[in-house]
């Protein structure tokens, strides 16, 4: 149901009228001719925003285009999950993973990959997560990461690389440097102490000079 429906318990009205239509009642004339005038100022507006979106997302849009049996490096965005309990988000920067060959094209945008047996990501993937390979590379790209049986991504702390304590509305916070899994040492996060005890228990804490 519409929202209109879910709040008020019935359906919207809706006049529906003739584009031209007439009448001798002057209010219900004037009516007619403040909707049709309304209606026209929202579709130009509309038209307007859109242009201006395009405009300005066309900017940054290049146009990439890939056959079957091309290589091309995957990017994907590691999002640690987290209980409902803590509701703080995490996210890591995202990275290409190691070139996979393009088995089939869906559509326009759309690719699908030939992933290693037993991977649990969906193999279809838009066009902007993908990039070509060209050349040949001698450093090796890192592996799909794992997930859960859900298809969500999982990240696990690795080592603690610092320690600090930091300042929120007057208390003090200790907070951990931390070294994730898979990733760079560049990738560390600062994370407070306890929602790294709360979400990885079994992770032992170890003391670093900050």
């Amino acid at each position: 149901m519409t929202p209109f429906q879910d709040l008020y318990g019935y359906q919207l009205p809706h006049l529906a009228f003739p584009l031209h239509s007439t009448t001798f009642v002057q209010v219900v004339q004037d009516y007619l001719y403040d909707r049709d005038h309304m209606l026209q100022m929202l579709r130009e507006d509309l038209l307007k925003v859109q242009t201006r979106m395009k405009f300005f997302s066309d900017k940054h849009r290049t146009d990439r285009t890939f056959a079957v049996g091309d290589m091309v490096f995957l990017k994907l965005q590691p999002y640690r999950q987290t209980s409902v309990a803590i509701r703080k988000n995490f996210k890591l920067s995202s990275k290409y993973f190691r070139p996979f060959e393009i088995v089939q094209r869906i559509g326009v945008v759309v690719y699908e990959l030939k992933l290693p047996v037993g991977s649990r990501i969906h193999p279809v993937f838009h066009v902007s997560q993908l990039k070509m390979k060209i050349g040949h590379h001698s450093t090796s790209s890192p592996s799909l990461p794992l997930v859960d049986q859900n298809g969500a991504i999982l990240e696990e702390p690795a080592a603690v690389l610092a320690t600090r304590i930091t300042l929120r509305d007057g208390h003090s916070i200790p907070q951990v440097l931390i070294q994730w899994v898979s990733a760079p040492a560049e990738d560390a996060t600062w994370e407070d102490t306890s929602h790294i005890r709360d979400q990885f228990p079994h992770f032992v804490l170890e003391d670093k000079d900050s």
